[in-house]
């Protein structure tokens, strides 16, 4: 797959929180390489979304603390002591240190820049609103590459109607049909896409491990499964934020916890088989060309439709190379000519 873009241009890509979920990387690294290869003349930089994060929570109450806690990484009867409401309001609540953050997004000259994930909620406007307030006062293009939403509520929808009213996006790319349809009408240029992790693939060369054959479990708002084989079980968690770490996590033998993508990824482009909560598990997973099941009724799992993977909730699922590779040729051709039209 190639860019069609000669003109050079400037790309910032501005990411996730990366330790609080390594799956956050997995977006970010694929929506970089997916402007590479649209734009192969221009330049992709990356800032993380960390550095808000962190001084936006900064100073919360040990109640409010426990609450995130509580919000995931535990098993799923004792996430349901704190109502659902309850635990949204706490995530939603943004530190007034978060003014003393230097945004690195909005020093970075660029033509555009670009967001992926599932950023169209609440949490993502509470933190990170008044980054592309500026960025709008700049007049950078902003590009919506691969988004999704979290909960796909009334309430969810339409507070992010309102937010991409006042940005204007320049360009957006869903990564499931919902938001495709929820948000298509409020960007200059839209396409209905895929999550940017699958193009992870694009962008990693796995190491070649000394290892039997394995399976990987991923479990982090779940208790693990029953699970019997007769090969070896390697297990992963995707957070390595130490006050979001239960310390079952750390009780397991054979249990991979890392701040590095790298080590994720070459246990799961190896994996025989991948069971996991998380759907970035299944996702870097399925474009490595490993067999997946996720066990979640997430709402952002339907973004495994858009890949032929339907099957991936009820049981173990061989991905659809083909139907992936047609998405990230579609995805990277559209990226190409929008940024192709810079001038216009």
């Amino acid at each position: 797959m190639e860019g069609v873009e000669k003109e050079k241009i400037t790309i910032a890509c501005f990411g996730g929180a990366w330790p609080t979920n390594i799956g956050n990387s997995f977006v970010d690294l694929g929506s970089i390489q997916s402007l590479r290869m649209a734009a192969p003349n221009g330049t992709v930089n990356f800032a993380s979304g960390f550095p808000r994060w962190l001084f936006g929570i900064h100073g919360r109450s040990a109640k409010d603390r426990l609450l995130i806690r509580l919000a995931g990484g535990l098993p799923e009867w004792i996430r349901r002591i704190p109502s659902r409401e309850t635990k949204d309001k706490v995530l939603k609540k943004v530190s007034s240190k978060v003014e003393y953050c230097f945004d690195l997004i909005n020093a970075i000259e660029s033509d555009y820049v670009v967001f992926s994930g599932m950023s169209l909620r609440e949490r993502f406007i509470g933190f990170f609103g008044p980054v592309f307030s500026k960025l709008k006062e700049r007049e950078v293009r902003v590009v919506i590459n691969g988004a999704g939403g979290e909960t796909y509520s009334s309430r969810e929808i339409g507070e992010f109607r309102k937010f991409l009213k006042a940005i204007g996006p320049y360009a957006f790319i869903s990564r499931d049909e919902p938001s495709f349809r929820n948000y298509e009408d409020l960007a200059r240029y839209s396409h209905n896409g895929i999550d940017c992790g699958f193009f992870i693939s694009e962008s990693f060369t796995p190491a070649k491990l000394e290892l039997p054959k394995y399976v990987i479990l991923n479990f982090d708002g779940r208790q693990e499964p029953r699970f019997r084989t007769d090969m070896l079980v390697l297990r992963t968690h995707h957070s390595c934020w130490p006050p979001w770490l239960p310390k079952a996590h750390l009780s397991r033998p054979n249990t991979l916890i890392s701040d590095s993508p790298d080590d994720y990824l070459n246990l799961y482009a190896n994996a025989e088989e991948i069971h996991s909560d998380r759907v970035h598990a299944c996702v870097a997973g399925l474009s490595f060309g490993r067999p997946c099941r996720l066990y979640a009724e997430k709402l952002s799992a339907s973004l495994f439709d858009k890949v032929g993977a339907t099957t991936i909730r009820g049981e173990l699922t061989c991905p659809d190379t083909k139907e992936i590779e047609k998405e990230k040729e579609k995805q990277v051709r559209f990226l190409s000519e929008m940024l192709s039209s810079k001038s216009r």
